[in-house]
């Protein structure tokens, strides 16, 4: 390693720990203050599926970080190698965006009444997409070059694969679906009937889904720009991203749920069918 390398390794690595501490600061942050609404709203008996993928969202990104944090600063491979590190933050961040993404799912489900046939297209892009996403992820571990840094410990590559975007890739795609088929049916339903809930999900989809393609085409030129130590970084970044906006979101819906059914004597069919499906504000009567 000449010493040019070895001064933007070093360079690299330090604000990698920058970066990593602020992010963990950041998201416990977060943590505390919907701790609250947290406790109320989702912690409550009896737990659903819907109870399940938030608690899975919201909690899995801390599991996420130590993973990355170890990484970051592992002295040596006796017990634990870099790939094997590696392999586990993989599998950790595929939770962590299919709480997400399935919490988005059970909504698309519920506005279309609970269609079958939606949640058959549904599944189906996720069975496919999950295949492709192994396979990716098999031959990326494969050809990825992870060494152990000679400067106190810790995790690196300067190697560029552009391979490591198509993963990010298929989350655009899934998400472009997701967010079609909701604007269809908001278009559909809110001609019949306006509802205060049915706006809110609309808003959240547009929003969730618009950020999570605006960073998953960031993370996607970062990829192709930068090694692979420093993009993956910025991936960590979005999976902790996507998880504040979604378990946030669903937190405003619920209390928005349960003010709008408690200030109407007759529930809308709309209040009552996110509620019925996603069977996570469990405190309400249905």
């Amino acid at each position: 390693m000449d010493l040019q390398t070895f001064i933007n390794l070093s360079t690299s690595i330090q604000y990698q720990d920058y970066f990593f501490v602020s992010l963990v600061v950041s998201w416990v942050y977060d943590c505390f203050l919907t701790l609250d609404r947290e406790i109320s709203s989702i912690h409550s008996p009896p737990w659903k599926i819907g109870s399940i993928l938030y608690v899975m969202t919201r909690y899995m990104p801390a599991f996420v970080l130590c993973v990355h944090l170890c990484m970051n600063y592992l002295p040596n491979e006796k017990f634990v190698t870099c790939k094997l590190l590696h392999s586990i933050w993989f599998l950790a961040a595929a939770l962590c965006i299919a709480g997400a993404e399935g919490i988005f799912v059970l909504r698309t489900y519920a506005l279309w009444g609970n269609k079958k046939f939606i949640l058959s297209i549904m599944l189906s892009t996720v069975l496919c997409f999950a295949v492709l996403d192994v396979i990716m992820t098999m031959t990326i571990s494969k050809r990825l070059e992870l060494q152990l840094s000679d400067i106190g410990g810790g995790c690196y590559s300067l190697s560029r694969d552009t391979m490591s975007a198509y993963p990010w890739t298929l989350l655009v795609a899934f998400e472009l679906e997701i967010i079609a088929l909701t604007m269809i049916r908001v278009y559909r339903a809110y001609r019949e009937s306006e509802s205060l809930l049915l706006e809110i999900l609309l808003q959240h989809n547009i929003f969730y889904f618009g950020t999570g393609i605006a960073l998953s085409v960031v993370n996607i030129v970062v990829i192709e720009c930068l090694p692979y130590t420093s993009s993956n970084m910025f991936g960590t970044f979005q999976i902790v991203m996507h998880t504040i906006l979604v378990t946030r979101m669903h937190l405003q819906f619920c209390s928005t749920n349960e003010v709008h059914d408690s200030s109407e004597s007759g529930t809308t069919p709309f209040s009552r069918l996110t509620h019925v499906e996603l069977q996570t504000c469990s405190h309400s009567n249905v």
